[in-house]
């Protein structure tokens, strides 16, 4: 099983969708057949999981400022953004905190857990770091869960979503040949 195989069934994409990865090598290349079948539900994840955390935590808080948020939401996206600035134990403290008190019910419970679980810092004292592709998994459902407020345009915004994040992956790796 090849690695972009494994992380396509790390990220939970769709049968299709791990079909249509495993049959890529290349992550670049999984992503674009990904976005060519209009698996957009799929690539978007996949994208997420293969950017460097904090690439993947900046753009999604930067994706979910321009959208229209309540008061719940912006105060998870200001800590997300806290914890980016400051990469903190209390910065990280304060995200966890806001995402378990809204028992991840919001895409701003989502922002701030992604923060919380990109440091890598145990969730407890004594207890095991969050896995690696947790933040992505937080990051996509912050994204799902905004797209999800206007049912009318929520495919609209996960294509263009995973658009844009198939278009940064291939600038943090530029020299992947994307099929």
């Amino acid at each position: 099983m090849t690695a972009t195989a494994q992380i396509a069934e790390q990220m939970q994409l769709s049968e299709p969708g791990q079909a249509l990865a495993a049959a890529h090598e290349a992550p670049l290349a999984a992503v674009s057949a990904l976005i060519g079948a209009q698996r957009y539900g799929d690539a978007l994840p996949l994208s997420l999981r293969l950017l460097p955390t904090p690439y993947a935590l900046a753009w999604t808080c930067q994706c979910a400022g321009a959208q229209p948020l309540d008061e719940r939401d912006a105060h998870g996206l200001r800590l997300a953004q806290r914890w980016m600035r400051e990469r903190d134990e209390p910065s990280r403290q304060a995200a966890q905190a806001f995402a378990e008190n809204d028992d991840y019910r919001s895409p701003g419970a989502w922002l701030a857990a992604a923060a919380a679980w990109a440091s890598g810092a145990p969730a407890a004292e004594g207890g095991a770091p969050p896995a690696a592709h947790l933040t992505a998994v937080a990051a996509n459902a912050a994204l799902v869960l905004l797209a999800s407020r206007e049912p009318e345009r929520f495919d609209e915004r996960l294509q263009r979503w995973a658009e844009q994040a198939h278009a940064l992956l291939g600038q943090v790796h530029p020299t992947e040949q994307i099929a």
